[in-house]
């Protein structure tokens, strides 16, 4: 694979898993899909660089072929992958703290609603099929 088509494909994960990141810590919900969408191509993409990991291929691949690269560039590169990993596993952990906030947000209205007490159904104001809507 040329120097270029490894440069776009580190940038594009880099870029993903950065909005990802920077999605995430600013709770901006309406932008999340898309974002998890991109995200999820641009993993993908690299996971299946040269044929997969099944074939010698994927992120021990990549790497290797980025050493083989002029110093600056691949010190560059494997920067950005670096980057790239430590916002991945970021993410993760982000991903985790909107979970429990969200488990926090519901008990705390079905607490505080006269449904959930005085109705047999238990009513909660501001959910959906179980998920507190993007209002509350």
């Amino acid at each position: 694979m040329t120097q270029h088509l490894l440069e776009a494909l580190v940038q594009q994960v880099s870029k993903a898993v950065s909005e990802l990141r920077t999605t995430l810590e600013l709770n901006q919900l309406d932008d999340l899909e898309r974002i998890l969408n991109q995200t999820s191509a641009a993993l993908e993409s690299i996971n299946g660089y040269a044929g997969g990991a099944a074939v010698g291929g994927g992120v021990e691949k990549l790497k290797a072929d980025i050493l083989a690269l002029d110093s600056s560039t691949s010190k560059q590169l494997m920067g950005m992958l670096d980057q790239a990993s430590i916002d991945h596993k970021v993410n993760g952990e982000l991903i985790n703290l909107a979970m429990q906030r969200s488990a926090a947000m519901q008990s705390f209205m079905a607490q505080q609603s006269l449904g959930a007490t005085y109705e047999s159904s238990g009513g909660i104001p501001g959910s959906i099929g179980g998920v507190l809507s993007k209002k509350v």
